[in-house]
């Protein structure tokens, strides 16, 4: 049976150290001039002015704090300096949806386990204020340069790792509190 297209961006799912995934208040940015909200399961950047927006690259930046827990916050101006919650913890485990745009195989899904990935950007949902990004399934590498890495496949009922639209396990590869040379931008 295939599995479910359902885009939600990231999710904390565990912290590798901790009970539960641990969340920090921030300050929102919100850029009007290129009108992009704050999605739950957006990446998360962290700027010189200790507020936080939205990653604009796929492959990830290194001022990556973590991923928006909510609330979702809309482009407009008024949301500019409001509260915004962050799993910011740098061992924070994330499930992700792939793209689909290809089925892996049965020969190849635990071998991606260590690989990293870009993911693909795209517009949150405002009816619901949730992330539609995903894993791009397609530009799976072993370089060093993705915004996440694939650390096990999510154990879902109904996720076959096989097929299009499998659900893994991530972490954030350039995460501020997790490589010492990150910086804010």
């Amino acid at each position: 049976m295939a599995n479910v297209d359902h885009p939600h961006g990231l999710n904390a799912v565990m912290s590798r150290f901790h009970d539960t995934p641990r969340m920090t208040k921030y300050k929102a940015h919100v850029n009007t001039t290129t009108p992009v909200g704050l999605f739950r399961g957006d990446i998360a950047q962290l700027m010189a002015t200790g507020k936080v927006k939205t990653i604009t690259t796929t492959t990830g930046v290194d001022a990556v704090i973590g991923v928006i827990a909510g609330p979702y916050l809309s482009a407009l101006a008024a949301n500019d300096d409001k509260d915004v919650f962050v799993y910011d913890d740098p061992d924070t485990i994330y499930e992700i949806q792939s793209d689909g745009t290809t089925d892996p195989g049965s020969t190849t899904a635990q071998g991606h386990i260590g690989n990293q990935v870009p993911v693909l950007l795209t517009a949150g949902s405002a009816a619901s204020g949730q992330s539609q990004v995903e894993l791009d399934y397609s530009a799976l590498t072993t370089g060093t340069a993705d915004a996440l890495q694939i650390v096990g496949h999510y154990d879902l009922v109904g996720n076959d790792m096989t097929l299009a639209h499998a659900r893994y396990l991530v972490k954030l590869v350039k995460h501020l509190h997790g490589a010492p040379s990150a910086s804010v931008i």
